[in-house]
C-alpha cells in the first residue's frame, strides 16, 4: 500500500475501534472515513468488513481502503462500502470537513423513528443547535443523487440522522467526527431520560456563533476527549 496513506489509515482504523467499543457499531455496521488533504481521495473502512461477521474492534489499517470522489476504488485489497457515497458528496460540498462518520447509535435512531429531533440539551451539546435535522430516508445511501439530498439536509451542521438507520457527523478532523457521534447518542440518551420527568427543552442559545464558541468545540477538548476514549479501549 503506498506509503502517503499509512497514517490516515492508522487513524481511520483506531476511529473504527474506538466507535465500536463505545457501542454505535452494532452488528459490526459503520463506517469512518478521512479526506486525503490535496486530492479527491478519502481512506475508509471496507464494506467487505462487515459481510464477515465478529466485531470491529480489532480491525487494522489493512481493512481501509481508498476511494475517490466517485466511490472507485484507488488503493487496497478490498471493496469500498456502499454506503461511500455518504462520505464523497460530503467531502465534495464541503472542503473544510476532513472526516466523516457513518454509525448506528441506538438511542439517536430510536428517537429518529418517533420522530423526535436530537436537541441541545447540555452544554457539550450545544453545537448542536437549533436541533439535529432527521432526514426521512432510511435505506442505503448507495446513489449520488440521495448522496446529494443528504448533504443539502445536513447542510453546514455537524450532524443529520437518517430516520430509522443511522446517523451522520462531521468533523475538521477524525477525533472531532468521532467525538461528535458519540456526543449524539449521549445526547440522544439524555434527553430520553429528560422526557420521563417532563419535555426536554432545547438551550437558550441566541446564535451559531455563540453554539461554536462553546469550550466542548475546541481542538484542545477533542483532543482530550479522543485520550479519554483511546484509554478505555481494551489492552
Amino acid at each position: 500500500m503506498p506509503q502517503r496513506f499509512d497514517d490516515i489509515k492508522e487513524r481511520v482504523a483506531l476511529g473504527v475501534r474506538v466507535l465500536a467499543h463505545e457501542g454505535v457499531f452494532p452488528l459490526a455496521l459503520g463506517h469512518v472515513s478521512e479526506r486525503v488533504v490535496g486530492a479527491d481521495l478519502a481512506c475508509i473502512l471496507s464494506g467487505e468488513v462487515h459481510d464477515r461477521g465478529g466485531t470491529l474492534d480489532k480491525i487494522d489499517a489493512a481493512a481501509i481502503v481508498v476511494i475517490d470522489f466517485d466511490g472507485k476504488l484507488v488503493d487496497g485489497e478490498l471493496a469500498p462500502p456502499g454506503a461511500c457515497l455518504i462520505h464523497t458528496e460530503i467531502y465534495r460540498s464541503r472542503p473544510e470537513a476532513r472526516s466523516v462518520v457513518h454509525a448506528h447509535p441506538p438511542i439517536a435512531v430510536a428517537l429518529s423513528a418517533a420522530g423526535q429531533e436530537v436537541l441541545p440539551i447540555t452544554a457539550r451539546s450545544a453545537f448542536f443547535a437549533p436541533r439535529v435535522t432527521i432526514f426521512p430516508y432510511h435505506g442505503q445511501v448507495d446513489d449520488s443523487r440521495i448522496g446529494a439530498e443528504v448533504v443539502a439536509a445536513l447542510g453546514q451542521a455537524s450532524a443529520l440522522v437518517l430516520r430509522g438507520h443511522g446517523s451522520v457527523t462531521v468533523g475538521a478532523s477524525l477525533e472531532e467526527a468521532c467525538i461528535r457521534t458519540l456526543t449524539l447518542e449521549e445526547t440522544a440518551r439524555q434527553q430520553w431520560i429528560a422526557s420521563s420527568f417532563g419535555a426536554p427543552q432545547a438551550l437558550p442559545i441566541n446564535d451559531m456563533a455563540e453554539a461554536r464558541r462553546s469550550p466542548w468545540n475546541t481542538p484542545n477538548f477533542y483532543r482530550a476527549a479522543w485520550s479519554y476514549y483511546c484509554a478505555r479501549l481494551p489492552k
